[in-house]
């Protein structure tokens, strides 16, 4: 495990799922979800800074970092359960969340099932489950064409270990440099592990692609959702696109967008200090506005 100074780490068990975290700094705690295919690390340009405001809680979400990697249990109601579970052995009963990629979605859905658990909500790299696709979808299709063949079993597994898709998973909607070499080594090497590149195809039929769907057909618009919420989008990636579409009829009231000019997929690996600055900001934001008489 690559370490950082500054960081503590421990094993938490969650209903028999051993689930690491990384922790640093004090106050108010806020959780960070990485998106695939990588975990903790993802956050370790961001951490620091954000350990100046809050305990910095960076979960191994399950089958990815080092949190185990079970054959079972990639679906959206077992992710999220993990999530309440961690918390609960954690005792946190309330949190702000600074999430990526497929982190983003479990961390909004947590805020949709459980909207007593998230104060705040950070995502990066996702487009928010309110989006209003339109035909502009199709042309979006071939530039997304890993994730359909990544959630085929037998055939995902063996993709994850195929030096020239991770290549392109970190490097097709990338400016230069985006994602260190150092680090998308490490996330290879985690990839090709049989458990992880099991649980990574799994994670995508499972869960990313079904997400997918009910966002298109406008499931989500119908659920409430009153999570002060921002979306940090990269213009060179495909989410951009989905963002731009707009929000349903009488949602998506509560989110903020902003998109980067110039900037890719890995937010936090390629731009660290922006992100922590905007979610310093927002968080600071949202708690200005829900407390009493916060206008006087």
């Amino acid at each position: 495990m690559p370490q950082l100074e500054g960081v503590a780490h421990r094993w938490i068990d969650v209903r028999g799922l051993s689930m690491h975290v990384a922790e640093a700094g004090e106050g108010d705690p806020l959780i960070l979800l990485h998106g695939f295919p990588q975990n903790w690390w993802e956050w370790h340009a961001v951490i620091a800074r954000l350990a100046e405001h809050f305990h910095v809680v960076a979960v191994d979400q399950r089958g990815f970092g080092w949190t185990d990697a079970p054959p079972r249990g990639y679906n959206a109601q077992t992710l999220i359960g993990d999530l309440v579970g961690l918390m609960e052995q954690l005792e946190v009963p309330r949190a702000r969340f600074l999430a990526h990629d497929w982190g983003a979605l479990v961390a909004q859905l947590l805020a949709v099932e459980r909207p007593d658990l998230v104060e705040a909500l950070v995502v990066t790299g996702a487009p928010d489950v309110h989006i209003r696709p339109n035909a502009r979808l199709l042309s979006l299709l071939p530039k997304i064409w890993h994730a359909f063949a990544l959630a085929v079993p037998a055939v995902g597994p063996r993709l994850q270990r195929n030096h020239r898709l991770v290549r392109h998973l970190f490097t097709a909607f990338e400016p230069p440099g985006g994602v260190a070499e150092d680090d998308i080594a490490l996330y290879r090497a985690a990839m090709a592990r049989h458990s992880r590149a099991t649980a990574g195809s799994a994670l995508y039929r499972n869960t990313i692609l079904p997400a997918f769907m009910s966002i298109i057909f406008g499931a989500y618009a119908q659920r409430e959702f009153s999570t002060p919420a921002l979306v940090l989008i990269g213009a060179r990636e495909p989410s951009a696109a989905l963002q731009e579409m707009g929000h349903h009829a009488g949602r998506g009231r509560n989110i903020t967008t902003e998109i980067l000019p110039g900037e890719g997929h890995f937010l936090p690996d390629h731009c660290p200090g922006v992100v922590a600055e905007r979610a310093i900001r927002f968080f600071e934001e949202a708690s200005r506005a829900g407390r009493p008489n916060s206008s006087s």
